[in-house]
């Protein structure tokens, strides 16, 4: 029994050495491994941050009828919002740089008209075009309602999709709002601007202040 038991401590000290030239051995692997995870995220980043910056003259227009835009999507584009924003501040150089429709397949029966992303040559054109979309309600083709949208990346359209329900409430309550780059919410209520990187957060204080906005909106 002392023979076995001597046996065992010396395979437990040579199972204990070796698992430690193993933890040695691994340690630079973890650390290159942590390190790489950070590269891939800051270059996550960069990517996304250009890819937005490369689209920061596009709008994307929302229900525009399918195919109304015939053979040539930036003519169209560009006369369509010429007729409608003549008189809200274009710059005597607007144009519309290149327009089209997406995707380009074919849609199944009884799905919305696919959205016509444009290209505006200025940005200060572009500004305008989004300013005066928000504030000129009733924007339509052949009674259609027409909304128009700046152009992100798939990602920031995820993240500002997390706040449609948020809102929703808001129009509801008639209370003013805004999505401002990043994807952050901007809230105007009780005399003071309030800004939402969660929307989780932002459902939370309407939770909270929900009957005294619509109390405050029955007063005035």
């Amino acid at each position: 029994m002392r023979h076995d038991q001597h046996k065992v401590a010396e395979r437990t000290t040579d199972v204990e050495r070796s698992v430690s030239e193993v933890e040695d051995g691994v340690k630079p692997f973890q650390k290159a491994a942590r390190d790489t995870t950070k590269d891939i995220a800051a270059l996550y980043a960069k990517t996304e941050d250009l890819e937005n910056r490369s689209r920061r003259n596009n709008i994307r227009l929302v229900g525009v009828p399918e195919k109304a835009e015939g053979a040539n999507a930036t003519e169209y584009v560009e006369k369509w919002i010429a007729e409608k924003f003549k008189d809200k501040g274009l710059s005597s150089l607007y144009a519309v740089e290149c327009g089209h429709s997406i995707p380009s397949r074919p849609l199944p029966p009884g799905q919305p008209p696919h959205p016509i992303l444009a290209k505006i040559l200025h940005y200060k054109d572009r500004d305008v075009i989004l300013q005066q979309s928000r504030d000129h309600l009733g924007l339509t083709i052949n009674g259609i309602k027409v909304s128009i949208f700046p152009d992100y990346s798939s990602a920031v359209q995820k993240k500002r999709a997390h706040f449609v329900e948020i809102k929703r409430r808001l129009c509801g309550l008639q209370i003013q709002y805004s999505m401002i780059f990043p994807p952050k919410l901007r809230v105007v209520a009780f005399g003071s601007a309030l800004f939402f990187e969660d929307p989780d957060a932002a459902l939370q204080w309407l939770d909270k202040n929900e009957r005294q906005l619509r109390n405050q909106n029955l007063d005035t």
